[in-house]
């Protein structure tokens, strides 16, 4: 019986691995998204002319 249990326990560890890296990938992606962004933002207000206007009203980047 220990030896299926054991089994139990180590197929229940992988799943909560691959659960976890799922969730990791998904938070990484969204920071890479967010930096994007700010980087983006940060281009278009810079500098005397204020490239903000390029965007039109009412729309996010």
């Amino acid at each position: 019986m220990t030896a299926q249990t054991d089994e139990k326990e180590a197929k229940i560890i992988e799943e909560l691995v691959g659960e976890t890296e799922i969730l990791l990938e998904e938070d990484d992606s969204k920071k890479d998204l967010k930096e994007k962004r700010g980087i983006l933002k940060q281009t278009l207000y810079e500098g005397s002319k204020k490239l903000k206007h390029i965007v039109p009203k009412g729309k996010h980047l």
